[in-house]
């Protein structure tokens, strides 16, 4: 299927050529499975072709906007130069936008990881970037997302998976590359405990979800916990001489939602676990 391009300049200090990204915010336009793809992707003000730049990816929750993960990804963008993408979501007949998470999705079933690839060759054609610093983060579908992106891909060093788990069906990490994993979720969200959700939709704990990545990865060794205040429980299931990181962030006594405080220590957090990973280390 041939792809058609448009890039539109919003936010910008400076105009945009007909391709190529500078510093700023663009939407960008992607034809892709048949259906017309919007993302925005934010470059650092800083933005110089001389380096190479860690990419984020955001995927928003059922029904969310594209805007929404946007707002978020900018405290990274600031302080670590990261570029990042925040596209949007397809809207199923109910007009609930979501993510292709899994095989006979209810809210999607469009190719989405097809839409990930191409927008990953689209920025390495148009922007300087880091190819083996590329990350996925997303809270809900997205995050159900960022588990299928990482067993079905080789693009990623780490995702950060928020609000969610993994799907209890196949396929499962299983003979997967090596890929550091922070699972985001309250410990009150139904989705930390698993089990059914919604239309026959079963899910594994978030403790299943990270020792299925740890039994990929080859980890044996007992998870560790360490309390860092706030509310927060960090399980580690990896070991400290592994190059990857498994690291479930548990939020005591909270729901799916996350409140504003506990979000922005989350993408803190996060910020400095994407850093300290890339393809070229596993």
């Amino acid at each position: 299927m041939r792809s058609f391009i448009v890039i539109i300049s919003v936010f910008l200090p400076s105009t945009l050529s007909a391709d190529i990204l500078n510093a700023g915010t663009s939407l960008i336009k992607l034809k892709h499975d048949g259906h017309q793809r919007e993302m925005l992707v934010r470059l650092p003000e800083t933005y110089t072709t001389k380096k190479s730049y860690p990419v984020i990816f955001g995927f928003h929750g059922a029904g969310g906007p594209k805007e929404g993960y946007h707002r978020q990804l900018e405290e990274l963008v600031q302080k670590h130069d990261f570029i990042s993408v925040s596209p949007q979501g397809i809207s199923n007949a109910r007009g609930i936008t979501g993510w292709n998470g899994f095989e006979g999705h209810r809210i999607s079933n469009t190719d989405d990881v097809g839409l990930v690839r191409k927008i990953i060759t689209h920025l390495k054609k148009n922007a300087s970037i880091d190819e083996d610093r590329i990350y996925a983060t997303g809270g809900s579908s997205g995050a159900i997302f960022c588990f299928r992106l990482a067993m079905e891909t080789k693009l990623f060093a780490a995702i950060a998976p928020m609000r969610g788990a993994m799907i209890n069906r196949p396929p499962t990490p299983n003979n997967r590359p090596k890929i550091s994993v922070l699972l985001v979720c309250g410990t009150d969200d139904p989705l930390f405990k698993g089990g059914e959700q919604a239309r026959g939709e079963v899910f594994h704990s978030a403790n299943e979800t990270m020792y299925l990545w740890a039994k990929n990865h080859g980890c044996k060794s007992t998870p560790r916990t360490k309390d860092i205040g706030h509310g927060i429980k960090l399980t580690y299931f990896n070991t400290d001489q592994a190059t990857h990181e498994l690291i479930l962030y548990a939020i005591e006594g909270t729901g799916h939602r996350l409140g504003r405080s506990q979000t922005l220590k989350a993408l803190h957090f996060m910020g400095a676990f994407f850093l300290r990973h890339s393809r070229a280390s596993l």
